[in-house]
């Protein structure tokens, strides 16, 4: 008998048991790869908030408040007429949360200001993933905003 083209079902398993220990070794590091990106994300994105808190007091010549919660941190003013306005309200993505206990600014604790003159309440805050990684947002007493 002639023997036609094709794969034998020993051949398949072999080629499914090698994709399945392959797919067990990598997950773990696409899923650490995953979460680090979420707290790098987060990062910026906090970093950018502040600048825009900076430039909004500037412009309004009105304190800027960044109050931080565990899963999320607003942004407030008051504008002209005297009434309180939310800028911003963002939540943090899935597995990454403001470290309440870490997160020290002089004097207000888990909320920095910025003044009509852009100038903020130093301090810093700290961002951690699930995987226990941290970033800190540090503010100087200038203004001055880097992610550690």
């Amino acid at each position: 008998m002639k023997k036609t083209g094709g794969f034998s079902l020993f051949e398949l398993l072999v080629v499914l048991a090698v994709i399945a220990v392959v797919s067990v070794i990598v997950t773990p590091g696409i899923l650490s790869w995953r979460s680090n990106a979420s707290l790098r994300g987060a990062a910026g994105n906090l970093k950018g908030d502040l600048e825009l808190c900076k430039a909004k007091a500037v412009r309004e010549r009105s304190p800027v408040t960044v109050t931080f919660q565990t899963t999320h941190y607003q942004v407030t003013f008051t504008d002209k007429d005297g009434n309180l306005q939310t800028l911003r309200n963002r939540e943090l993505p899935g597995g990454v949360r403001v470290d309440l206990d870490s997160t020290n600014f002089t004097s207000l604790g888990d909320k920095t200001i910025f003044n009509g003159r852009g100038l903020p309440q130093a301090g810093s805050a700290v961002l951690v993933n699930n995987s226990g990684r941290q970033k800190k947002i540090i503010v100087s007493p200038l203004g001055r905003i880097r992610i550690e």
